[in-house]
Protein backbone atom coordinates (compact mmCIF):
# COMPACT_ATOMS: atom_id res chain seq x y z
CA UNK A 1 0.00 0.00 0.00
CA UNK A 2 2.78 2.43 0.95
CA UNK A 3 4.62 1.58 -2.27
CA UNK A 4 1.57 2.58 -4.31
CA UNK A 5 1.36 5.91 -2.50
CA UNK A 6 5.06 6.51 -3.12
CA UNK A 7 4.67 5.64 -6.82
CA UNK A 8 1.70 7.99 -7.17
CA UNK A 9 3.66 10.73 -5.40
CA UNK A 10 6.64 10.30 -7.71
CA UNK A 11 4.46 10.32 -10.82
CA UNK A 12 2.68 13.46 -9.60
CA UNK A 13 6.02 15.15 -8.96
CA UNK A 14 7.32 14.26 -12.40
CA UNK A 15 4.18 15.49 -14.14
CA UNK A 16 4.22 18.73 -12.15
CA UNK A 17 7.86 19.32 -12.99
CA UNK A 18 7.18 18.68 -16.68
CA UNK A 19 4.33 21.20 -16.66
CA UNK A 20 6.47 23.81 -14.91
CA UNK A 21 9.26 23.41 -17.46
CA UNK A 22 6.73 23.81 -20.29
CA UNK A 23 5.34 26.97 -18.68
CA UNK A 24 8.87 28.30 -18.21
CA UNK A 25 9.61 27.72 -21.89
CA UNK A 26 6.41 29.50 -22.89
CA UNK A 27 7.33 32.41 -20.65
CA UNK A 28 10.75 32.71 -22.26
CA UNK A 29 9.20 32.55 -25.73
CA UNK A 30 6.61 35.22 -24.84
CA UNK A 31 9.33 37.38 -23.33
CA UNK A 32 11.43 37.12 -26.50
CA UNK A 33 8.43 37.93 -28.71
CA UNK A 34 7.57 40.94 -26.55
CA UNK A 35 11.13 42.28 -26.61
CA UNK A 36 11.32 41.83 -30.38
CA UNK A 37 7.96 43.56 -30.80
CA UNK A 38 9.08 46.50 -28.67
CA UNK A 39 12.37 46.85 -30.55
CA UNK A 40 10.58 46.89 -33.90
CA UNK A 41 7.99 49.35 -32.58
CA UNK A 42 10.74 51.71 -31.40
CA UNK A 43 12.33 51.48 -34.86
CA UNK A 44 9.00 52.36 -36.47
CA UNK A 45 8.50 55.32 -34.13
CA UNK A 46 12.02 56.58 -34.88
CA UNK A 47 11.33 56.21 -38.60
CA UNK A 48 8.08 58.18 -38.16
CA UNK A 49 9.91 60.89 -36.22
CA UNK A 50 12.55 61.16 -38.94
CA UNK A 51 9.90 61.29 -41.65
CA UNK A 52 7.92 64.01 -39.86
CA UNK A 53 11.10 65.99 -39.17
CA UNK A 54 12.03 65.96 -42.84
CA UNK A 55 8.51 66.64 -44.13
CA UNK A 56 7.86 69.96 -45.79
CA UNK A 57 4.07 69.96 -46.04
CA UNK A 58 0.95 68.65 -44.41
CA UNK A 59 0.56 66.15 -47.22
CA UNK A 60 3.99 64.63 -46.62
CA UNK A 61 3.27 64.43 -42.87
CA UNK A 62 0.03 62.62 -43.66
CA UNK A 63 1.98 60.16 -45.80
CA UNK A 64 4.37 59.59 -42.87
CA UNK A 65 1.48 58.90 -40.53
CA UNK A 66 -0.28 56.56 -42.97
CA UNK A 67 2.92 54.62 -43.55
CA UNK A 68 3.45 54.32 -39.80
CA UNK A 69 -0.13 53.14 -39.23
CA UNK A 70 0.12 50.40 -41.84
CA UNK A 71 3.52 49.28 -40.54
CA UNK A 72 2.34 49.15 -36.93
CA UNK A 73 -0.77 47.15 -37.93
CA UNK A 74 1.40 44.63 -39.74
CA UNK A 75 3.69 44.38 -36.72
CA UNK A 76 0.72 43.76 -34.41
CA UNK A 77 -0.63 41.02 -36.71
CA UNK A 78 2.80 39.37 -36.91
CA UNK A 79 3.22 39.46 -33.13
CA UNK A 80 -0.31 38.16 -32.50
CA UNK A 81 0.30 35.21 -34.83
CA UNK A 82 3.49 34.32 -32.96
CA UNK A 83 1.67 34.50 -29.62
CA UNK A 84 -1.18 32.31 -30.89
CA UNK A 85 1.33 29.67 -32.03
CA UNK A 86 2.79 29.55 -28.52
CA UNK A 87 -0.66 29.22 -26.96
CA UNK A 88 -1.41 26.21 -29.15
CA UNK A 89 1.67 24.33 -27.95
Amino acid sequence: MNQNIIKIGIITLLLGTTLLVAKGEKFEQRKEITLTHLTKKIELINRLKSCVTSSTSGKSMKTCRQSFKSSIKALRRETQIKIELIKKK
